[in-house]
Parts: C-alpha cells; structure tokens; sequence
C-alpha cells in the first residue's frame, strides 16, 4: 500500500471539495476526518507516522493560516487541541510554530 498516496488523494478531493462546497466543508473534510484518522493511524502504524509530517505541510498549501485559524475556533475544545497539535498551531497567535 502507497501510504503518500492516501494523503496526496485526499488533499486533491479536499481542493475539488473547496471549489464545489465551500471552505468550510473542505475544512471538515481534511482536517475534522481525514488528518485525524490519519494522524490516529500513525499512533499504531509506522508506515503512517513517517507519512504524517508531509501530509501536515501539505494542509498548510491547502489552507491559509487564517482558514485554519478560523476553523479551528469552532470546534469542541477537546478536537480543536488534537487539531492545533498537528497543524503546530499557536493558539495566542492563530499562526504556525515554526520551531
């Protein structure tokens, strides 16, 4: 199984998802389903895990900071710090860590 593969499909679903239904329907996609699942997946499988920091840059071509930043305020507490772990969010700032 092409693990990069499952990831690179999604981010081009989420791209069509975007044009067709909106941002936000694009962000519950890849970031309420997709990453999360695959982010689960790397926490059992290590194929996975090595796969997970590209598909993390890859939301970040895919959205704009604000995009993520907004998305992320209208979630449950508990799914938007799982989220801003993985997407290196800086809660104060809505901007990406970069260390």
């Amino acid at each position: 199984m092409k693990f990069q593969k499952i990831w690179v499909h999604q981010c081009r679903a989420t791209r069509r998802i975007r044009k067709q239904f909106g941002v936000k329907s694009a962000l519950d996609y890849l970031l309420g389903e997709k990453l999360l699942n695959f982010a689960e997946a790397a926490d059992q499988h290590s194929e996975f895990a090595v796969k997970l920091p590209r598909f993390q840059a890859e939301v970040w071509s895919v959205f704009n900071p604000y995009e993520l930043a907004g998305y992320l305020i209208t979630l449950k507490p508990s799914k938007r710090k799982k989220l801003q772990k993985l997407l290196y969010v800086n809660r104060s700032s809505g901007s990406r860590r970069l260390t």
